[in-house]
């Protein structure tokens, strides 16, 4: 497992280190003041970008974490900027390629220029997005033969919060306030609730504890726990009395009618010494045939499978959606459901864009939601309210 890491690691500094580079020299080359600094740019360059390599490192330090915040939003602000700039710069710098070939006009600067306040702005509009409370987002899932006991049936979930140093006490206030407010029958957390070490984040995680349901909290991995202790987490989890499904199910009672919601750890587990990795048969097994059945796994994936084994509704998050543009563009290529309410044969599968953000807090054009699912025999219907 470190071994992997250790290539995972060294695979991102080469990417990210290769695309400083390409923003150094190709704006210097289009921006001829720039490159009156070259030294300047090429030192602001290398700090920034190890800084952001540092500065997560750093955090897990015990005692340096609060001390050294402000620095870890800049670390990371700088990584959703160079991800956004260096794209921009890509298309402009083409686009002036062209133009100085087709139509021999010098437009280097303007592109430069271009290229850097588009991706400044949009850093900064995502920056908003971001930091403002969530918004609540419901979403009606026609089932088929839904037992009359669980029309309306409501889940409120929650993925993806990432819960770290830069989600702010205000924002985990509001969740609990805004999801009490909406009345949830269950409460779902589909994975990545948090990205750090216990010691660190774990009062935000504690005040979750005051999400109320009448069938509780269900909770499964995803693949950020396992990058943050699984072990310490899932025993506060259980602790706060969330049930944690490890390939397992709960069976639940609710106006006569039964429901089984299973859940799968994430894929990661496979990687990791003593963890179980995603059983599908180990956690349909036993369930009543009259149940409906409701399937929480982090990726949104293996939906034929879920499918075939009997799923109505599956709900998972991941994706992000990409987070920020231009990045929401490429998520839609990689997987099926990237995002929203879509369908496989019999089964619905709902794709949560994420609660929170992961690394820059930046979510331009794609916002962060809190979910409410309700179950219903009409057609599906989306809706956005403020937060």
């Amino acid at each position: 497992m470190a071994l992997r890491t250790l290539i995972f690691l060294s695979i991102v500094l080469l990417v990210l280190t290769g695309a400083c580079a390409y923003m150094g020299a190709r704006s210097m080359a289009l921006c001829p003041a720039l490159a009156g600094h070259a030294a300047l740019v090429w030192w602001t360059l290398g700090l920034l970008t190890g800084l952001m390599f540092a500065i997560p490192i750093l955090h897990r330090v015990p005692g340096l974490g609060h001390r050294i915040e402000p620095l870890y939003a800049l670390g990371y602000g700088w990584f959703g900027f160079i991800s956004t700039y260096v794209v921009y710069l890509a298309v402009a710098d083409l686009a002036q390629a062209l133009l100085r070939q087709v139509a021999h006009l010098d437009t280097g600067a303007w592109a430069f220029y271009l290229a850097a306040g588009a991706a400044l702005g949009s850093v900064l509009l995502g920056l908003v997005t971001a930091l403002r409370l969530v918004p609540t987002r419901r979403v009606r899932v026609p089932l088929a033969d839904l037992p009359a006991g669980l029309a309306g049936f409501r889940i409120l979930q929650i993925s993806d919060l990432h819960l770290g140093p830069l989600v702010r006490w205000a924002q985990v206030d509001h969740i609990v306030a805004a999801g009490n407010a909406l009345k949830p029958d269950l409460i779902a957390i589909t994975g990545d609730l948090v990205d750090g070490e216990a010691d660190g984040i774990q009062a935000k995680v504690e005040r979750l504890a005051r999400l109320q349901a009448p069938h509780g909290v269900c909770f499964i991995t995803g693949n950020h726990e396992y990058y943050s202790g699984v072990a310490r987490w899932l025993a506060l989890f259980r602790e706060l009395g969330w049930r944690v499904l490890d390939s397992e199910h709960v069976l639940l009672e609710h106006r006569g009618a039964r429901l089984a919601v299973a859940g799968l750890p994430d894929p990661t587990a496979h990687s990791y010494p003593g963890a179980r990795g995603p059983d599908l048969a180990r956690a349909l097994a036993g369930i009543p045939g009259d149940a409906l059945r409701i399937l929480l796994f982090h990726p949104p994936t293996g939906v034929a499978a879920a499918e075939r084994a009997g799923v109505a509704l599956q709900l998972s998050g991941h994706t992000h959606s990409g987070q920020y543009f231009p990045w929401s563009l490429v998520v839609r290529s990689i997987y099926d459901h990237p995002r929203g309410l879509g369908r496989s044969g019999k089964l619905w599968i709902y794709t949560s864009v994420g609660t929170g953000f992961w690394g820059p807090p930046n979510r331009f054009l794609v916002p962060p939601e809190l979910t409410l699912i309700e179950l219903a025999a009409t057609p599906p219907r989306t809706a956005d309210t403020p937060g």
